[in-house]
């Protein structure tokens, strides 16, 4: 099902989602190297991303495109000059044109198409930290998991310890693991002299 959005409303939901990940705009002119470029709508990522983000309305012209290509490939090459390890993510806000001609971009850099087809944080998904619902966190927490699991079971003293043991490493459950075996033997033995 689409939903029908104006540019506006699309530009303004991906800018609040990029603020509300870490993102912040650059004001132009900006300066890359020794090139002074006038580039509207650049938002840089948050510290730990080397992503920049370009947010674009989607081109209806084969001029608009040229015009933006030209822009996106100043960019890409001013980093480039300044051998900067920073990519660069061209989000085309808008309904899909008629003129397509977007092949180009992606060969200068990522490009996300925001169009108001499907959710907004799903369409910009790859600039966006992955966040995973908190029953998958307690799934991946096996430990706890088996510790439950065990904790009903006759020997689980030891059981859990093992569990426990885990956490630091192969190595401490081996260890914890033959100190079981050992003072089992030597719990027997003692019953049995």
């Amino acid at each position: 099902m689409t939903r029908t959005t104006s540019r506006d409303a699309l530009r303004a939901e991906v800018a609040s989602l990029l603020r509300g990940n870490g993102y912040t705009e650059v004001v132009a002119p900006i300066t890359v190297g020794d090139i002074t470029l006038e580039v509207n709508g650049l938002w840089e990522g948050p510290p730990e991303s080397l992503d920049i983000s370009l947010i674009a309305d989607r081109p209806d012209t084969r001029e608009a495109t040229l015009r933006l290509f030209w822009l996106v490939q100043r960019l890409v090459r001013a980093l480039d000059a300044a051998s900067s390890r920073r990519t660069v993510t061209v989000v085309l806000v808008g309904n899909r044109a008629s003129h397509t001609g977007m092949g180009e971009f992606m060969e200068l850099a990522r490009v996300l198409v925001v169009d108001g087809s499907l959710p907004t944080p799903r369409m910009l998904g790859p600039l966006l930290p992955l966040q995973l619902p908190a029953t998958a966190v307690a799934q991946l927490d096996g430990s706890a998991q088996v510790a439950a699991a065990v904790g009903r079971k006759r020997h689980s003293a030891e059981l859990l310890r093992l569990v426990h043991a885990a956490n630091a490493g192969a190595s401490v459950v081996s260890d914890r693991y033959k100190a079981w075996i050992d003072e089992s033997f030597a719990s027997y033995r003692e019953t049995h002299d």
